[in-house]
């Protein structure tokens, strides 16, 4: 299952404390977690980003941001995670939806 995340870095929080996290992180081989294979991991100019990755359950995708936090208390601004899925696959449900609700 594809779960798509939005997050953005406390700016509260110094690089030199994220960087640490980060470093110790992937060091230890703690992340990517073993259940989560990353697709995208980006970061824009001004500190925030998508993470894209495929996991068998919602647990498995939390374990991934929570180590953040754990590693590093308020690392995070904020984060949105949800189950996704390509445009192209949604189009068809919701047109099938549609003519349902219209009785055809």
């Amino acid at each position: 299952m594809l779960f798509l995340t939005y997050w953005e870095l406390n700016e509260n929080v110094p690089a030199g404390d994220q960087n640490q996290a980060a470093q110790k992180l992937m060091a230890t081989g703690l992340f990517p977690p073993k259940n989560v294979n990353i697709l995208r991991w980006d970061v824009t100019p001004d500190n925030w980003g998508i993470l894209l990755g495929e996991a068998e359950s919602a647990a498995d995708i939390n374990q991934a941001l929570a180590m953040w936090r754990a590693a590093c208390p308020g690392f995070f601004k904020t984060t949105k995670t949800g189950p996704a899925m390509p445009v192209q696959e949604s189009i068809p449900l919701i047109a099938n939806l549609l003519k349902t609700l219209a009785g055809e």
